[in-house]
């Protein structure tokens, strides 16, 4: 089983927040039944809390997390559900990454790690959805 982590469970444990522990252990649990994967949107946003990219990429690999690069059909399916997020006037909070992390879940991994359920369970229902 492949699953996509989301940038929220990432930054938990690079910031040492309190759901760290948490978010260490869903890792864990992830990888003993599959591989772990992040698209360029998560590589991106998890940067800005590392010093350069070789701390970026030591940090991925002592998760085991691999990259999965976004398909033209994630990124199409990303701006068809942004589509309707905006014609249903959804709150302006959310922005394209939040999408793109979703359609690369839904589309190219099994499930999504995320310590934001309630927005991906809502945005694309079709997607298995686990918290840490």
């Amino acid at each position: 089983m492949k699953t996509a982590v989301d940038s929220s469970v990432l930054f938990d444990i690079v910031k040492g927040a309190p759901g760290a522990t948490a978010a260490q252990k869903a890792l864990e649990a992830a990888l003993a039944h599959g591989s772990l994967s992040v698209c360029a949107v998560v590589i991106a946003e998890l940067g800005r809390y590392l010093s350069d990219e070789q701390e970026l990429r030591e940090f991925l690999a002592a998760c085991q997390i691999d990259h999965d690069p976004l398909s033209m059909e994630t990124a199409l399916d990303a701006a068809r559900i942004m589509r309707g997020y905006t014609r249903n006037k959804g709150p302006r909070e959310r922005v394209a990454p939040d999408f793109l992390i979703g359609a690369h879940a839904l589309q190219q991994a099994d499930a999504l790690l995320t310590t934001d359920a309630s927005f991906y369970r809502h945005y694309f229902d079709k997607l298995r959805v686990v918290m840490p």
